[in-house]
């Protein structure tokens, strides 16, 4: 996951959730989606979205839709790469610290700044994924040096075994 091409907005006011698409469409490198439930967002997990703006509460849907917190679960269990920000008029640090613990990658509280964290929010999360990337290729290179400096140590004693390299270089 290189880069962010897809998000997301799950929202029953759909107010709020035009004003975060309008706000984000500043940005032409990905699209926006809105939907009014989670289980809408649940249906169209197939976009494969890299962030995914999740509400709290569905209370306008009504009694039986699925609160936040459940449809966080579903998305990582579904799609656990994808980074889900819960974005909530929800101001209680139980919430917060539940949905983190479910795998939330942060959690915004709907205000004045709300709109400014979300952008801060999308480029550390554009920032992580280019440093696991990093990572990765880092990675992949230790392990290629490791296995060639393996076949150079091999190589070296094949030589030495088959008198091609001495004890005794020729200048003593």
């Amino acid at each position: 996951m290189a880069e962010v091409k897809t998000i997301f907005i799950v929202d029953d006011d759909s107010m709020q959730a035009m004003m975060l698409q309008d706000y984000l469409s500043k940005y032409t490198t990905f699209t926006t989606h809105i939907f009014p439930s989670g289980e809408e967002c649940l249906k169209n997990l197939t976009l494969n979205p890299q962030i995914v703006f999740l509400d709290y509460n569905f209370d306008k849907i009504g009694k039986d839709a699925m609160n936040g917190t459940e449809i966080l679960k579903e998305i990582k269990a579904q799609k656990p790469e994808t980074e889900v920000i819960m974005f909530s008029g929800q101001d209680k640090i139980e919430v917060a610290v539940n949905t983190m613990k479910y795998g939330a990658f942060d959690y915004i509280v709907k205000s004045e700044s709300a709109f400014y964290r979300s952008e801060n929010v999308i480029f550390n999360i554009i920032r992580r994924m280019k440093l696991q990337n990093q990572a990765s290729t880092y990675k992949k290179l230790t392990y290629v040096f490791a296995v060639a400096f393996v076949i150079m140590i091999i190589v070296v004693f094949a030589l030495w075994k088959m008198g091609m390299i001495s004890n005794n270089p020729g200048w003593l």
